[in-house]
């Protein structure tokens, strides 16, 4: 296998031996950090973000629904501009 030489900014170095392991290279590390980015769900950092403010969405939903139910007793179907 061949080897290739990278050069890194002297703050991007600290990041990284930061982030790695004791048991683990740079090459591990850097391939652990880029697998994780993929495998990343784009919705998975705002799972129970709004949980403290539980009661105030129900009010919305409330709000929301009961204003969706006025509309189509009033046969509108969506909101006119």
């Amino acid at each position: 296998m061949t080897q290739k030489t990278i050069s890194l900014p002297e703050d991007v170095y600290k990041k990284l031996k930061e982030e790695k392991k004791d048991d683990e290279s740079f090459a591990q590390l850097i391939l652990r950090l880029l697998k994780k980015e993929v495998t990343k769900s784009p919705i998975e950092p705002l799972a129970g973000v709004f949980a403290k403010e539980a009661d105030e969405w129900a009010e919305i939903e409330k709000t929301l629904y009961t204003d969706r139910l006025r509309q189509n007793e009033r046969g509108i179907d969506s909101i006119e501009e």
